[in-house]
């Protein structure tokens, strides 16, 4: 029977089900539009000193508000963008260093996959009997069993 229940899809790293108008690209505000915004929020801010009103605590409430405005929409706008990725070991390698390669280390078990604990080799979804190791007294190939 044919499920009549709406699928998730995924537009730009958001889904359908965290943002609905996903698909049509407004589930994100750009660093432009929040700068504007908050600029223009600190100005109307100040711009609300010039009033009828006679008593200074309106004016101080005004200028907190518009300076905190302005504090956040820098903190927002100048913030890093963090797309830089940084990796250690791509350039800092020793004269002569070789890769080891991890994924036939894993498979087979050897180097640093070779002492590991039963428990260990489970939580790796990897039983060792490639390599011909005993988990339970037993291997998988009877040529390695000795």
């Amino acid at each position: 029977m044919a499920s009549h229940a709406k699928k998730a899809e995924v537009y730009a790293n958001v889904s359908t089900e965290d943002v609905p108008s996903a698909a049509w690209g407004w589930s994100a505000l750009s660093r432009r539009a929040v700068a504007t915004a908050g600029i223009c929020g600190g100005l109307f801010l100040l711009g609300m000193l010039f009033g009828n009103h006679k008593g200074h605590v309106e004016d101080i409430w005004l200028i907190v508000l518009a300076v905190l405005t302005f504090i956040g929409t820098a903190f927002v706008t100048l913030q890093p963008k963090l797309t830089q990725v940084r990796t250690v070991t791509a350039h800092n390698k020793a004269e002569g260093h070789v890769e080891p390669v991890w994924t036939e280390d894993q498979l087979h078990g050897t180097g640093v996959y070779a002492n590991l604990s039963r428990e260990e080799r489970l939580a790796l979804n990897t039983d060792g009997t490639s390599a011909g190791t005993e988990i339970d007294g037993t291997t998988a190939d009877p040529e390695l069993a000795h």
